[in-house]
């Protein structure tokens, strides 16, 4: 059976050689995932124990004040260095393999059919589709594609009968090469050994979903961008990114209640909001946010819902530290009339009972990080 495209995406977007080169000195029953948000780096490692991974350290730098990426959304390599360097040294990982996330707001994924073909030629006849899809010149990014179905056309109807074609979808993803060039150089200067590099959509659906037959909506609410990914039977079919999220909520809490950012934060995952009432003030503040996201998915879903009627959404699952906010998940449930849940980071890989509590409060935040290294317990 075709293992699902999360699982495979990404090896073309790192120099083999490179990889080679550091791995002289890793431990491969051990891998890092490395997420660089907007606004801090989460790290995981994961040790594989027979077939079992097991989380055995992590490390989260945040700060609702810095920022690792700039308003034209590129990542800034010095100050993101510095972070990484410090989470490496106090962290006290016991590897230095790695896989990297790439921001999803920095992938464009599109969906394309084209005639069934030798597989030699699909990657041909991709390129030059895919300038149909891709703003920037070809030359300027780096692209990957996997075939995720296939179907056949329907003969002409009141015409001779003619034999039906077989078309291929295909999923193409492509990222700035100059994005994927910063990040090696990152890895690079901080010692990290990339075996991978992997858009983070493709991670989370890895951690959340996995093989999970079923069609759900992932919405990952990140601190300056929100991603949605609608997986069915552990195929990526539709992928969005806003740029709104966790910092915009705290922005309107401070502006509403003339208070820093530091106190916005603490009140956001404290359990003193209620979305639920439309008197509340607190809710009042965020709810224009909360309503940019919720309309976004009610979008994205009719777009689905016309292409694959048979296959409706079942249920959506949140992710990211902001879906802890207290009440978050009712609300979303009872605005959209779906089943809604708090995604489970921790379901496929175990924790050090001595662990669990502390993990457990701040899995939400590590569902990425988890998912990149479960990519890299894949090379072990």
């Amino acid at each position: 059976m075709t293992s699902p495209i999360w699982n495979r995406w990404a090896c073309f977007l790192f120099d083999p050689f490179f990889t080679q080169m550091f791995n002289l000195f890793s431990s491969k029953n051990r891998c890092l995932g490395l997420d660089i948000g907007t606004t801090g780096v989460k790290a995981v490692e994961l040790k594989k124990e027979g077939n079992t991974p097991v989380l055995v350290n992590y490390a989260i730098s945040y700060d609702s004040g810095s920022l690792l990426q700039s308003s034209e959304l590129e990542i800034l390599d010095g100050q993101t260095k510095e972070i990484i360097l410090n989470v490496i040294k106090k962290a006290g990982f016991k590897t230095n393999r790695v896989v990297v996330g790439i921001p999803g707001f920095l992938a464009l994924i599109s969906f394309m059919e084209i005639p069934e073909m030798p597989r030699p030629e699909i990657d041909q006849a991709v390129r030059f589709e895919a300038n149909k899809y891709i703003p920037a010149p070809l030359e300027e990014v780096s692209l990957g594609w996997e075939i995720i179905g296939s179907f056949q056309d329907k003969p002409m109807e009141g015409g001779q009968p003619m034999k039906q074609k077989q078309k291929l979808q295909i999923m193409v993803v492509s990222v700035p090469k100059i994005s994927v060039s910063k990040l090696t150089s990152i890895a690079k200067e901080t010692s990290l050994s990339p075996i991978a590099m992997e858009v983070e959509n493709f991670a989370t659906v890895r951690c959340l979903i996995g093989n999970d037959k079923g069609t759900f909506m992932i919405v990952n609410i990140g601190a300056k961008a929100t991603d949605f990914t609608v997986v069915s039977d552990g195929i990526v079919r539709v992928t969005r990114s806003i740029d709104v999220g966790g910092a915009e909520i705290s922005r309107s809490l401070a502006s509403g209640l003339g208070i820093d950012l530091q106190r916005a934060d603490k009140i956001k995952k404290s359990s003193q909001i209620n979305l639920a009432d439309p008197k509340d003030k607190l809710s009042s503040l965020i709810g224009p946010v909360a309503g940019i996201i919720i309309d976004e998915i009610k979008r994205l879903r009719e777009i689905y819902h016309k292409k694959n009627p048979i296959k409706k959404i079942e249920k959506l699952v949140f992710a990211g530290g902001t879906s802890k906010l207290s009440s978050l998940i009712d609300f979303f449930a009872s605005e959209l009339s779906i089943e809604c849940q708090l995604g489970n980071s921790l379901a496929r890989v175990a924790v050090e009972s001595k662990y669990q509590e502390v993990v457990e409060k701040v899995a939400p935040e590590l569902t990425v990080a988890i998912g990149l290294a479960l990519r890299g317990m894949d090379e072990a």
